[in-house]
């Protein structure tokens, strides 16, 4: 993977992170947090985005000791070969497994609110094969698009959801801080895996030519994903209260359908936002496809990664429809994200901890360590 094109700004970096945060796990953060903690569901939130801020500063401190450098390369320095191997394998297989959870999530999404007789089956293939073509294209084509889709996708649900404040009830948030701290620190790590998908900067920075700004960018990709879960998360409980919440598959969904925007001439607003919507949903499949063929790539010491993204294409669509319904397809996230996901996070920072006792890299390293 050393093309002339393969190269990206750290503010494609911050677009492409954020998509990849975003996706479909704010579609239902208010159940997750109303569930959990009920009125103090904001209080948490601020308390999970300011640890996850020093979480990301960690990973992002290795990756910036490291530059040019992938997980598989950092793990071989800072460990041996072996394990560096094995914690490429298992990334790989973190981020082939988001790529088919994302896909029967997205199928079921576009089905149920969008296209409702069209089989689900064709929405999948025809998707996937979309998102391999993009794959294909290489990172650089993937940043750009990330930099469109980003604002395209964020500020029409933004500004449609702030429609709905004439009808909130704030009183939904009352009495505070009530919660027993058990219940509290169950609430946290929920929180913290709302956030997954920062983890891919340690394949993602490989491409970065300005790491200087690596830093900045982090601190930008999480406040501004902090930002996006507070407004969606305090206007949608604010709407149907706390127990509503907890029944609602898709709480932010629902908010989207029970927007009525005067003067126009659309009668489904939700459509169109769902539309937009969507297309960061697909952008979170792409750049974990992408993260998936390019590791396959660095473990079997191929130059490009291209290939492998038909290769991968069948077995994603097989794997994918196994779920029997969207209810199964949760219990599969919730699984990923308290297991993969833990681990995914936690990889890193150990990393940056070993790396602390090791000598610092030569500026003559090759990039292949």
């Amino acid at each position: 993977m050393d093309r002339n094109n393969d190269a990206i700004a750290s503010n494609q970096l911050f677009s492409i992170l954020a998509n990849v945060i975003i996706g479909v796990g704010i579609l239902s953060l208010p159940r997750t947090l109303a569930t959990a903690v009920g009125p103090d569901s904001l209080i948490v939130l601020v308390a999970g985005s300011i640890m996850f801020i020093i979480i990301a500063l960690l990973i992002q401190r290795l990756i910036t000791k490291f530059p040019q450098k992938t997980i598989i390369e950092i793990s071989n320095f800072v460990l041996f070969k072996p394990i560096g191997m094995l914690i490429g394998i298992a990334y790989f297989i973190y981020t082939f497994t988001l790529v088919v959870l994302e896909v029967r999530t997205f199928g079921e999404i576009t089905k149920n609110y969008l296209l409702l007789n069209t089989p689900i089956e064709v929405i999948m293939i025809s998707f996937l094969l979309t998102a391999v073509y993009l794959v294909r294209s290489g990172i650089e084509s993937i940043a750009r698009l990330s930099v469109i889709i980003l604002p395209l996708s964020i500020l029409p649900a933004v500004l449609v959801s702030l429609v709905a404040i004439p009808d909130l009830d704030f009183t939904y948030f009352l009495p505070i801080l009530r919660t027993p701290f058990s219940n509290i620190a169950k609430a946290l790590p929920k929180v913290l895996f709302s956030f997954l998908g920062f983890e891919f900067i340690v394949f993602i920075g490989f491409f970065v030519k300005d790491t200087k700004n690596v830093k900045k960018t982090t601190i930008r990709t999480v406040g501004f994903v902090s930002i996006v879960y507070f407004i969606f998360t305090a206007i949608t409980i604010a709407r149907f209260g706390i127990a509503e919440n907890k029944s609602l598959i898709w709480p932010v969904v629902t908010l989207f359908k029970s927007v009525d925007l005067p003067g126009t001439l659309l009668e489904n607003v939700e459509v169109v936002i769902m539309g937009t919507w969507l297309l960061s949903v697909f952008m979170t499949i792409a750049i974990s496809y992408f993260g998936a063929t390019f590791l396959l790539s660095r473990i079997l010491k191929s130059k490009e990664q291209n290939y492998f993204a038909l290769t991968l294409l069948p077995l994603i669509y097989i794997l994918a429809l196994i779920p029997e319904n969207i209810v199964n397809v949760y219990e599969y996230l919730e699984q990923f994200t308290n297991y993969m996901g833990t681990t995914a996070i936690a990889i890193p920072i150990v990393l940056f901890l070993f790396s602390l006792f090791r000598r610092k890299p030569k500026k003559g390293m090759k990039k292949n360590g």
